[in-house]
């Protein structure tokens, strides 16, 4: 057999100009850098390869701090002149170059992309989904393009007419090259993921380029003889790996999250105690999670985004009731504690995983129960923006899925943005300083969850704010609950750009949301959900 034991740059030396090349990664997890870094440093020492095509989920990159990690270590003119993802991160010079025009990219559903690569896997040439109509990957709107001004390669995105009904048809060059990661490798290229904090795309990247004739980059930890792992905890077979790259510089360039080296309660080795939580605070941010948990239901299955809404949980454990739901990422674990920042991506105490392109199988299937994802922009038709913002790239990630296949989501955001200010006290709100920015705006910059979309669907939206509460109706954006304290002219709607409609039956937010202590959230979920 010949050996499929290399370095990363005679690794890298089998990749020719204009190849589509699919690295995995969710943020820093499973992110293959020691062969992404020597990549870079053939380009910069030899001009090749040039053009590549880059085709990736939720891209390899530091998640809140950019830094030279990840796919900016790709962004030189003339090594990536296309691009398609389902999120870009804070790769801030990988997007400059596509805000400059000098790469042609696209933002698509990060579910999409999973579904996409196992479309590959099995020989087809795109995906049909409803995921994503009247958004902004939808043709009619931008078909996902960052730059709409420029010429486009082809047509990637295109509304098809199936048994009388209309669906978004997705198609990207097929990849001929995958890098994946995994934690150890055999001999004969048989991969297990037992240190890492989830799979990522590895299995279906792989699969995918080699439905397409190409070759599988895999870059491990620890190489071991062949034929002595334990089958059981072979992720991938060594039929699909071609090269194995094992990394000596763990610390840069193999961390199981961009904020933790290795920590065994991410990968399932460990579990933690509910005395590791620390106790929230009673801010802006425990305010909204606290409005956001009383749209809890026992047993929910539930989504919760990057952010803000990671405190739903952090409430959840406050009070008690963390088991009264099962929490799940995009990025596969299901239950447990999602983790925020820097390692978000992972989980602690998850019951077990799912490869990514499953998890979105059970999303899109209306398999969450309720979900509960960031507010950055909204209108008065309930448009949100999540994706871009006075021309900047972010990306929509698993958000448009995630909203337009579950009946019940919850937005949440602060009023406005910017310098706000707040005080709690005797079960009240205070508008101590204002933020400098509107957020409920007459037009959003970019359309990540369409409002029609969700009427036409008969969806539940409520948007959460910590001063007021609106839901979705065919009319519009309605105002139904205020914060205790905060006033209506002059807290609300002297904030907004667009006057909502306001309920008949008005109330005001519970005053236990405002109150130090426990605020009863399970006997509430109970008496209401």
């Amino acid at each position: 057999m010949i050996s499929k034991i290399c370095t990363a740059a005679e690794a890298v030396a089998l990749i020719k100009d204009g190849d589509t090349i699919t690295p995995t990664g969710f943020i820093r997890s499973m992110a293959p850098e020691a062969v992404i870094n020597a990549l870079e440093a053939r380009f910069l020492e030899t001009g090749h390869p040039r053009n590549l095509t880059l085709l990736h989920g939720a891209s390899a990159s530091e998640h809140f701090v950019g830094g030279n990690a990840g796919l900016n270590r790709l962004a030189h003119e003339g090594l990536v002149t296309r691009a398609f993802s389902g999120f870009y991160g804070h790769n801030d010079r990988y997007k400059e170059l596509i805000k400059e025009g000098k790469i042609e990219a696209y933002n698509f559903p990060l579910g999409m992309i999973s579904h996409l690569l196992r479309a590959y896997a099995s020989g087809k040439d795109g995906e049909m989904t409803k995921i994503g109509m009247k958004t902004y990957v939808d043709p009619r709107v931008e078909g996902g393009r960052w730059r709409p001004d420029l010429p486009a390669s082809g047509k990637y995105v295109q509304v098809v007419n199936f048994l009388g009904e209309e669906y978004l048809y997705f198609s990207t060059p097929k990849p001929d090259v995958a890098i994946i990661r995994a934690t150890t490798a055999d001999e004969y290229g048989n991969l297990t993921m037992e240190d890492e904090a989830l799979f990522s795309l590895s299995k279906v990247a792989a699969m995918a380029a080699k439905q397409n004739g190409g070759i599988v980059i895999a870059q491990v930890k620890y190489l071991v003889q062949g034929g002595s792992l334990d089958s059981q905890a072979v992720q991938l077979p060594g039929i699909f790996v071609d090269k194995i790259v094992v990394c000596d510089q763990v610390e840069e360039c193999h961390r199981q999250t961009a904020g933790n080296l290795y920590n065994p309660i991410y990968s399932g080795h460990l579990k933690q105690t509910a005395h590791s939580v620390q106790k929230m605070p009673l801010d802006v941010r425990k305010i909204m999670a606290r409005r956001c948990a009383m749209e809890l239901m026992p047993d929910a299955i539930v989504n919760l985004g990057t952010g803000n809404p990671e405190f739903v949980s952090t409430v959840a454990t406050e009070e008690g009731c963390q088991d009264m739901m099962t929490l799940t990422v995009e990025a596969g674990a299901v239950a447990g504690s999602p983790l925020p920042g820097d390692d978000f991506g992972a989980t602690a105490n998850a019951w077990g995983y799912l490869d990514e392109d499953r998890m979105f199988d059970l999303y899109d299937g209306g398999g969450l129960d309720i979900a509960f994802l960031g507010l950055a922009e909204t209108d008065f038709h309930g448009n949100v923006n999540v994706s871009k913002f006075k021309g900047t790239i972010m990306g929509c990630g698993g958000f448009i899925e995630i909203t337009q296949s579950t009946h019940k989501v919850v937005f949440l955001g602060t009023f406005t943005a910017g310098g706000l200010k707040v005080r709690c006290e005797d079960g009240k709100l205070s508008i101590l300083q204002e933020g400098k920015h509107v957020k409920f705006k007459n037009t959003v910059e970019q359309i990540t969850f369409s409002g029609e979309y969700a009427n036409d669907t008969n969806q539940d939206i409520t948007y959460v704010t910590e001063r007021a509460v609106f839901r979705l109706t065919p009319e519009g954006l309605m105002l139904t609950e205020i914060a205790p304290g905060v006033d209506l002219e002059k807290d609300v709607l002297g904030q907004m750009e667009f006057k909502p409609l306001i309920s008949a039956e008005l109330k005001e937010m519970d005053a236990c949301i405002f109150r130090e202590g426990p605020m009863g959230l399970a006997n509430y979920i109970l008496a209401n959900g």
